[in-house]
């Protein structure tokens, strides 16, 4: 475990130390690399001081194209999201964060050990340390939502957002398209006021770019089971853009890949 670890936070610890990679398999190891995709938590076992707790919640990751980003609500902290490259070496996935819900994120670094189930993976971290000297082990359970792909799979930042009307200054997202699931983090300022929120769910894109985003968990009340309409153009191989109705009014919005 990098010694970067222990000046995290325990909601950081229980999401960012997971990756994937695409289905090759490496050849030092002949070690198959995780397949990129989207992975819902199953659950959480945390071991300390010889209690052991069950820990449950609606958590999703995706892996595409070596990014990865995580998503859920922490009982403790409220929205717990972060970005950033994930690369598969030897057997272990090194993530490297560089953004979270509070902004850009640099200087860490995680290796961690994944085993591979016939639903998905395990993730096991033992002996996490902190800086109030609290020890644990955690055994992470993830199952394979889906594998499915799409050209516009990656880790995106929005670029430019064109509406009229627009209340909110400093508007930022960022956005996660892979193995036929989004994630999205917002943040934006009104009256002096930051604004952070997410959302996560399934995406079905047809051949004309037309696509279908339907809600799954998100820190907006009344989000789960949602449906967006979007029309959405691969501008190149770096940039796309995303053409939605929001009351009444026709957004755009262009983003590059991170």
């Amino acid at each position: 475990m990098n010694p970067k670890l222990l000046s995290l936070s325990l909601a950081g610890l229980l999401v960012t130390a997971c990756g994937a990679k695409e289905t090759t398999v490496t050849p030092e190891t002949g070690i198959p690399a995780l397949p990129d995709g989207a992975y819902l938590l199953k659950d959480v076992k945390v071991t300390e001081n010889g209690g052991v707790s069950l820990l449950l919640r609606d958590q999703i990751k995706i892996y595409t194209k070596n990014r990865f980003m995580f998503a859920f609500m922490n009982a403790e902290s409220g929205i717990d999201v972060g970005a950033g490259i994930a690369t598969w070496r030897n057997g272990i996935m090194v993530e490297v964060p560089t953004v979270n819900h509070d902004g850009p994120v640099e200087g860490y670094s995680f290796d961690v050990a994944i085993e591979q189930t016939d639903g998905g993976f395990v993730q096991t971290i033992m002996g996490l340390k902190y800086d109030d000297g609290r020890s644990l082990d955690m055994i992470e359970t993830w199952n394979t939502a889906s594998t499915k792909s799409w050209i516009f799979d990656g880790l995106w930042q929005l670029q430019n957002r064109n509406a009229e009307n627009v209340t909110s200054n400093d508007f930022v997202e960022t956005k996660m398209i892979g193995g036929g699931h989004f994630i999205w983090l917002q943040r934006s300022s009104m009256d002096g006021e930051t604004q952070k929120h997410f959302g996560f769910g399934t995406i079905e894109v047809n051949d004309d770019g037309s696509a279908t985003e339907t809600g799954m968990t998100s820190s907006l009340e009344g989000y789960a089971g949602t449906q967006h309409r979007l029309k959405l153009t691969l501008i190149d191989d770096n940039h796309f853009s995303q053409t939605f109705m929001m009351n009444d009014v026709e957004v755009t919005q262009t983003y590059q890949r991170m």
